[in-house]
């Protein structure tokens, strides 16, 4: 999964570049089929209209597949300029549907990558469970009102 997200990623960047774009954050998702599904952040003018690259990744797994697909692990990418001493991890909501979508040990690895001369490289990858990022999805520790 980790070749077929870089190549892509080169891919993707050059198809962008030629365009006129920039690299972007992208993300993909081996499902529990054996599928991979590919995802592009979408940032418009509209901040409320962005789509992460997480979303986009679940949205092509459940059209390619069904609701009843599951994130087996998930490749967020994210363009660096140098190596960052903590990769970008989902955001809130993302983190929430890839616990809905996934299980509490569905991997979530965090990819940086940069644009050099000669290409992209790709310096660091930080592995988590989704329970690592996310242990407590909309619900609270059993325990978190008792007195200490």
């Amino acid at each position: 999964m980790i070749e077929h997200a870089k190549q892509a990623i080169i891919t993707y960047n050059t198809m962008r570049h030629a365009r006129g774009g920039i690299d972007t954050l992208y993300s993909f998702i081996l499902s529990d089929s054996g599928q991979i599904h590919d995802g592009a952040c979408y940032e418009p003018n509209i901040a409320q209209a962005t789509v992460c690259g997480e979303r986009h990744a679940i949205a092509n797994m459940i059209l390619q597949e069904s609701y009843a697909a599951k994130i087996k692990s998930i490749v967020v990418a994210d363009p660096v300029p140098e190596v960052q001493k903590r990769s970008t991890p989902p955001c809130g909501t993302c983190r929430h549907l890839i616990w809905s979508h996934g299980s509490p040990t569905t991997t979530v690895l965090l990819l940086q990558y940069i644009q050099g001369k000669s290409g992209w490289t790709f310096p660091k990858l930080e592995k988590y469970t989704i329970q690592d990022l996310y242990p407590l999805p909309y619900e609270p520790d059993e325990h978190l009102w008792e007195p200490k």
